[in-house]
């Protein structure tokens, strides 16, 4: 009776305003069996848990209506594999029992065909063109060589027909084998520092052309692009240009609406965090806040940095719970966890110059992130100033003082006056005038 309720409920819900049903037919398997279907809104996973009936069926009702990205279907013990989710209708099937990404059906899905098919026939092409490449190195008779020419020219034919019909095909897949071929060239280019021309082109792609909307619901492609789009900012001696990559990010999203675009900053903003960059950082807040000023943020994180953002050179700095001692002299607020490497170098450099910094009048305060108190024991047993400074609450980046100061990123520091005005704001010590 349970497995009835379970399937009819399913079917129900699909016919009331949902626009995207998923049905899975898996022959040999039963009702012990739960499928798992992950979705991506950016940095974002959502999933679905479907018990499948004692045929291995189940109807599947998708909460997002006009949903259009890439799916992750897992079944444990049985097997898993990727799925693009844009019709209204997507049949899922697989005759065996155990099974893998390449042995998933799609009946009468021209998103999921479009895709295979031409991820394939692109692969097939791109090797041919290596083989036909090397082929020169190993005989150099003219009628080889005639013969090997004409072949290539055969080959660039095809995969120019083949990106044409990518780029003319109003599918989903299309986008995504799009955002897959920029990607694929994004991490050649950021390999090769000294190709500024093809740098160009492909920040030209990301600012003006480059579909961000597909990216979104792309899966680990948003966060693919955005680890490496930075890589085109940096010269051949290694030195990043943090301000054009913030400028060069707000240019992208003048072309994006909610909730992309917030989207989109945001995860930009954890990777300069995740960088200390905190120049891109404070370019991009400044001009978000100039040119959304009315627009309401939900995204918890980008309304934590943008409150952050406001704790500049001069501004009051919020109360540090936990303190005993009240704050009588300039004082250095170290924000960090454990188990984050950039932090325990910071440490270290704290530990070695304690008494050289302390003789100058600042107080050291640690701030940690840590929510195992073993974790944070070990780690504050080596620290040289008060134990008393040492603040942590193990409640981690939701901790209060975590959350008044905005930190979302480790390392961060502040000096504060003996009023608790803050003086400024870092990520390496060695920024700082002692």
């Amino acid at each position: 009776m349970k497995r009835k309720i379970t399937t009819v409920f399913l079917f129900v819900i699909a016919l009331q305003g949902f626009s995207r049903t998923i049905e899975l037919d898996f022959p040999k398997l039963n009702e012990r069996d739960t499928a798992r279907i992950y979705y991506f809104s950016g940095s974002r996973v959502d999933s679905l848990y479907v018990t499948l009936n004692s045929k291995g069926k189940a109807i599947v009702a998708f909460p997002q209506k006009d949903y259009r990205g890439f799916a992750y279907l897992f079944i444990p013990q049985k097997g898993g594999g990727e799925m693009l989710i844009a019709e209204n209708r997507l049949r899922v099937t697989c005759p065996e029992e155990e099974f893998n990404a390449g042995m998933l059906q799609f009946p009468q899905s021209a998103e999921n065909t479009f895709i295979n098919r031409t991820f394939q026939r692109r692969s097939y092409l791109l090797a041919q063109q290596e083989w036909l490449k090397d082929g020169e190195k190993f005989n150099n008779n003219k009628a080889f060589l005639a013969t090997l020419q004409s072949l290539q020219n055969n080959n660039e034919k095809e995969l120019e027909q083949l990106d044409d019909s990518i780029k003319t095909s109003p599918l989903y897949a299309a986008r995504f084998m799009e955002l897959t071929m920029f990607m694929q060239q994004l991490y050649a280019t950021v390999q090769n520092p000294f190709d500024t021309a093809q740098q160009q082109i492909l920040k030209n792609q990301m600012q003006y052309t480059l579909d961000i909307n597909a990216l979104y619901h792309s899966g680990n492609l948003w966060a693919d692009v955005h680890t490496y789009y930075p890589g085109l900012f940096a010269d051949a001696n290694g030195d990043f240009n943090q301000q054009a990559y913030a400028i060069s990010v707000g240019i992208t999203m003048m072309r994006l609406q909610e909730p992309v675009l917030t989207a989109f900053l945001s995860t930009a903003l954890t990777t300069c965090e995740r960088n200390n960059w905190q120049q891109a950082q404070e370019v991009m807040l400044r001009d978000f806040l100039m040119t959304y000023p009315t627009l309401l943020v939900s995204d918890p994180k980008l309304k934590r940095m943008l409150g952050a953002y406001g704790l500049n050179k001069g501004s009051q700095a919020p109360a540090l719970a936990g303190l005993s001692k009240p704050l009588t002299q300039t004082a250095i607020l170290f924000f960090f966890e454990s188990d984050c490497d950039h932090c325990r170098q910071e440490l270290n450099w704290l530990s070695a110059r304690y008494e050289e910094i302390t003789a100058k009048g600042y107080r050291i305060i640690s701030i940690a992130a840590d929510t195992r108190e073993n974790n944070y024991r070990n780690t504050a047993a080596g620290f040289t100033w008060d134990k008393e400074d040492s603040l942590c609450d193990f409640n981690g980046f939701e901790g209060e003082n975590f959350k008044n100061y905005g930190i979302i990123g480790t390392p961060t520091i502040f000096v504060i006056d003996k009023d608790g005005v803050i003086l400024g704001k870092y990520a390496k010590l060695e920024e700082i005038e002692f």
